[in-house]
């Protein structure tokens, strides 16, 4: 068979590497709080990204100014005396056999004054966008320390022993600041024309280089087009213009070009969801790769989801090497298992962006809803105990299945009961809604997982107090799941269903449907029933729908509920719902009102844990340990996390 192209060793500059595919840049939130330190947490994760077989791990941004900081969690480079620290991160990449990169940074207009301790630096004003009363536009003095800045902390990685920097021009920080036309309104040799808007970028790279000599690796990430207008703004970036600026940056001698999209006002396409297309812009890649010719290697980014994707972008052209950022967050070992044939093992990246853009954003740091040991890879002993247990998990769910792996992983003896037919619990239902149909791949490999780790599965096994009993168990872990919370105000009303009915199609709605609760699960119903031709209105109480959704997910459903005209009723409180189905309301004024008839009641206001097994076996006192949403209705990123510390813990 012949090797895949990903699988075939590249030069950048005088860096080799074993393979094509790059892991990205993605903050973290893992530095230590205020200092800006690297952490244990940063080195396992990056360890774990280098050891599945990436062929470079770029680390994330990193500040190379103290007030260019968006967040106190951001990693600095500002001083040798943070070297040996970095040192350690880049022997723990390269002891691998990958090679290491890490990405310099300002953030310009996107920093913070409260993280940083300092006046936030930019480009220039931009009427209605700047938004700091004590933003100071940069000096020419300004701009000789900051690249100056750049050069000193290229060098500081060189002398950690890393193999090449990567120079952040992209997602509206400070180099694209300069760079594009709408952030840039400067009258000076700076601004203007665009040879003006190139100019300091260039002055960076030229002093890198005479930091760090001319033979070592030197990277950029460049936005190759804004797409402003996509948010009614007229003079962002160009494709055209970036492009341009990617010839300079050949003419100068840059080692790699990492194509992006996208700023601050459009940073819901840097790391969009599921609902965008897989490699969405290789095209943008390939356009850099026409512009530039074959003489610098093009990185495309963005949705390269697996193996075949890349492979797809690398034999079209569009790039040399593919960055697989999620994807290798959700599995850190995809590279090795796609090599070694073993692709039903990898844990696939569904797009759902919970755990990775979510847990950053959140400041929480990066995770995986399908992974809990990403961001967590040094907090567990998952080695083989030396006394094994015998282990009995009741439900087959997320958190049922996590936990059962991981203890049969570590040598327990164990088995899954599960009352239905199935594996998976509520991933089915999870993708019914658009765009989520990839979390049916779940429970097929976690099955495979199951089987091979020789967890023994029972299906139709409804657990009771006899059932445990007769298991006898040193241990039992109880993943009994949540049930849909009917409300009472639902329950006069005939035409009332809970939204679970209605993905499961157990129930047909009518034409025109209201859907009570607009968080997360109303959503993904609404889109559910309206792409199907339904009417439908969604109540909501709260002042705005799908506060609990991802914020690039919601960004992009928006857009969709629009489209296919579903109605919000926001501010809006059911009152009382008769035995004919009349819903009256409170609205967002304090008055009354009674809804027209609608076809069919939709009551989507969450899951309460399944308690009724738990209350059984305490009183009969059998002990166990409740996970998931049997002991706290959340996210399958929690559900998964429980099942991990279960299963670690025994």
């Amino acid at each position: 068979m012949n090797t895949p192209l990903w699988n075939t060793p590249i030069s950048l500059g005088a860096m080799r590497l074993r393979n094509r595919i790059v892991f990205p840049p993605m903050s973290t939130k893992f530095a230590s709080p205020g200092a800006g330190e690297v952490t244990e947490r940063m080195l396992a994760y990056y360890e774990a990204r280098a050891r599945g077989g990436a062929g470079l791990v770029i680390v994330e941004a990193c500040c190379i100014h103290d007030a260019g900081s968006p967040t106190p969690r951001w990693l600095r480079l500002t001083d040798d005396a943070r070297i040996p620290a970095f040192a350690e991160l880049a022997e723990r990449i390269r002891r691998h056999g990958a090679r290491s990169s890490i990405q310099l940074a300002h953030t310009g207009r996107a920093a913070s004054a409260q993280a940083t301790g300092r006046a936030v630096q930019i480009v220039s004003h931009v009427p209605g966008v700047t938004p700091y009363n004590d933003a100071r536009v940069l000096t020419k003095e300004d701009l000789t320390e900051l690249a100056d800045c750049w050069g000193r902390a290229a060098l500081r990685a060189r002398q950690a022993g890393f193999d090449s920097v990567e120079l952040h021009g992209a997602h509206g920080y400070l180099l694209s600041q300069f760079l594009s036309p709408f952030t840039n309104r400067r009258t000076d040799e700076y601004g203007g024309s665009a040879e003006r808007r190139m100019r300091f970028p260039l002055e960076v790279l030229r002093r890198v280089r005479e930091y760090v000599g001319p033979d070592f690796p030197v990277g950029y990430r460049l936005s190759a087009e804004e797409r402003l207008e996509e948010v009614g703004i007229a003079n962002g970036l160009k494709l055209e213009d970036g492009v341009a600026f990617a010839r300079r940056l050949a003419d100068e001698g840059i080692s790699w070009i990492h194509v992006s999209v996208g700023l601050r006002e459009t940073n819901f396409m840097v790391s969009p969801p599921a609902c965008v297309d897989k490699g969405w812009i290789s095209g943008v890649a390939r356009a850099v790769r026409e512009g530039v010719g074959h003489r610098v290697p093009i990185i495309a980014v963005n949705r390269i989801t697996d193996e075949n994707v890349a492979e797809d972008i690398l034999r079209r052209g569009d790039a040399d090497l593919t960055a697989m950022g999620r994807a290798l967050i959700a599995d850190p070992d995809l590279p090795n298992k796609a090599a070694a044939g073993q692709s039903e093992d990898i844990i696939r990246c569904v797009g759902c962006n919970d755990g990775c853009v979510g847990g950053s954003a959140r400041g929480t740091g990066v995770g995986c809803a399908l992974n809990p040991l990403t961001g967590r890879e040094e907090m567990y002993d998952l080695s083989r105990v030396s006394s094994p247990k015998k282990v009995l998990v009741i439900g087959g769910g997320v958190a049922g299945m996590q936990a059962a792996l991981i203890a049969a992983r570590r040598g327990h003896h164990v088995e899954l009961m599960e009352r239905e037919g199935r594996l998976g619990g509520l991933l089915a239902l999870a993708a019914r809604p658009p765009f989520k149909q990839d979390l049916d791949l779940l429970a097929p490999r976690f099955e495979h997982a199951l089987r091979a780790a020789g967890v023994a599965v029972h299906l139709n096994s409804e657990a009771d107090v006899d059932s445990v009993r007769a298991a006898h168990a040193d241990a039992v872990i109880l993943a009994a799941g949540s049930v849909p919370v009917f409300p009472g105000f639902c329950k006069a009303a005939p035409n009332a269903v809970t939204a679970d009915r209605v993905l499961s199609g157990a129930v047909a709605p009518g034409t025109k449907v209201l859907i009570m609760g607009g968080g997360l699960i109303g959503c993904e119903t609404a889109e559910f029933l309206a792409e199907r031709g339904h009417a439908v209105t969604v109540l909501e109480m709260q002042p705005e729908v799908a506060r609990d959704m991802e914020g690039r997910t919601r960004r992009y459903m928006m857009p969709r509920l629009k489209k296919y005209g579903v109605t919000l009723l926001t501010g809006t409180q059911v009152l009382h719902i008769d035995d004919r189905g009349i819903v009256t309301v409170k609205t967002p004024d304090g008055g009354e009102r009674t809804l027209p008839a609608f076809d069919t009641l939709v009551a989507a206001v969450g899951y309460r844990p399944e308690t009724r097994l738990a209350e059984e076996l305490r009183a009969a006192g059998i002990p166990f340990t409740s996970i998931g949403d049997c002991d706290h209705v959340a996210k399958i990123l929690n559900a998964a996390e429980s099942g991990l510390a279960a299963g670690a813990a025994l």
